[in-house]
């Protein structure tokens, strides 16, 4: 039996009353579901549906709250959105009776859905090669620049600037970046970007290499360093990076991409220098090692110069001396010392003193080594080979011994003549009472 007495709606009113209703009731709610149906046109807005086992509700975000949720959803990713729940699915039909969460805020559902979605990333980033070894850059033996990307605040920022400070204080370019929350993926990799983007003209210069730390925390907390905008600028930084993220057992998807992971932010700090106390010993070693060889090579010139000697007539055999003499005050004047305070001057540029270290050996070798070859070309000229070849003739007895009076003619009767035309044999004769 119809009522004649029921009040009459039309269709605009009555779907008001549901909406007031609606949102009467229940307001700002938040609901637990399995997103499919995901689209994002061109309007930037999302829309999908939340379902379980028995029921969907439509959602959508709209663009300006899109840019806040961190992360790009997936189908079949088990989330909490909360949001206001309203009739109507559409600008274009604001009037639509069936309902639907305006979703202002988007998180996984659990570490479980968080880490499902985070090794279907991992798989679809390894499968573009993004992760082969091929790709790494070397980290710099001495980087003169370093530049940090973690948040300004913290104990972070503080343990690796103390931990540079301690090993090989060098200059730092800090990119202060928020490390978790809505924004922070893209904050991190502008700051990838714009340290690559730095001029050679400019007056900051780009740095050797590029640290990304923060602390540990949960997968959400460390969610921002999975992001795929995140992932692709650490691939294609020109500059060396070095991933620091979380603790030892923490891992993100930045640590496969980037060409060092550090365990710890502190540990990256050590990764990417040397220390300082090492490279002096090393040097003072390399200094002892540089004396000792220098002295070994004197030594043996001035061998050799006083096997010639012994061999010299005795004219010939002052001047030697002499020669001699003069070679022993020049070593003498070689002051080893000069390089020692060249060294150790030196603590505040290492890498610089290196080169001029060795290029002060090179060029010291190369001076002694003429010297050498002077003086023997000099004792050569004054052998006797060389009076010979002038004109005069050298008496030598059987054992080829000079003889240089008539007693030592008189006791070998047979001498050897050493002329500038060859070597002539002869038998001495004496008479009687000679």
């Amino acid at each position: 039996m119809v009522k004649e007495n029921i009040k009459e709606y039309s269709v605009s009113e009555i779907s008001s009353s549901i909406k007031n209703a609606l949102e009467d009731s229940f307001g700002y709610v938040r609901v637990r579901g399995e997103i499919s149906g995901l689209q994002q046109p061109s309007s930037g807005h999302m829309y999908f549906n939340l379902k379980d086992e028995n029921a969907v509700i439509r959602g959508i975000i709209w663009k300006s709250n899109v840019l806040k949720i961190g992360f790009r959803p997936e189908d079949g990713l088990e989330a909490v959105c909360s949001g206001k729940l309203t009739t109507g699915y559409s600008e274009r039909f604001p009037g639509r009776s069936d309902y639907a969460i305006h979703v202002d805020s988007l998180k996984p559902s659990g570490d479980g859905a968080l880490m499902a979605l985070l090794e279907e990333r991992k798989k679809n980033f390894k499968s573009e090669g993004l992760f082969d070894e091929s790709y790494k850059k070397d980290i710099p033996f001495f980087p003169q620049t370093i530049g940090i990307i973690t948040s300004p605040t913290g104990a972070v920022i503080k343990d690796i600037l103390h931990r540079l400070e301690e090993r090989f204080p060098c200059k730092v370019l800090l990119w202060p970046v928020p490390v978790q929350g809505e924004d922070a993926s893209d904050l991190i990799s502008n700051a990838v970007k714009g340290f690559n983007q730095i001029k050679v003209s400019q007056s900051i210069k780009s740095p050797d290499v590029i640290i990304i730390a923060r602390g540990g925390g949960s997968i959400e907390d460390l969610w921002a360093f999975n992001e795929e905008n995140v992932v692709r600028s650490v691939f294609e930084s020109k500059i060396p990076i070095i991933s620091a993220v979380g603790h030892e057992t923490d891992t993100t998807l930045i640590d496969f991409v980037s060409d060092l992971r550090a365990p710890t932010p502190t540990a990256a700090a050590e990764l990417c220098t040397p220390v300082r106390e090492e490279l002096k010993n090393d040097l003072s070693e390399y200094q002892k090692r540089l004396s000792a060889l220098i002295k070994s090579n004197l030594d043996e010139k001035k061998f050799y110069l006083n096997t010639l000697s012994d061999k010299l007539p005795t004219s010939l055999k002052l001047f030697a001396n002499q020669l001699h003499r003069n070679f022993q005050s020049i070593s003498s004047r070689l002051n080893i010392g000069i390089l020692k305070e060249q060294l150790n001057s030196s603590n505040d540029n290492l890498a610089n003193f290196t080169k001029r270290l060795i290029k002060s050996k090179d060029t010291y070798f190369n001076v002694q080594r003429d010297k050498i070859v002077s003086i023997n070309k000099l004792l050569e000229s004054l052998s006797y080979k060389s009076i010979v070849n002038r004109g005069y003739s050298v008496i030598k007895n059987s054992k080829e011994k000079i003889l240089k009076s008539k007693k030592d003619i008189l006791s070998d009767k047979k001498l050897i003549i050493e002329t500038k035309f060859g070597i002539l044999q002869s038998d001495l004769t004496t008479e009687k009472n000679e």
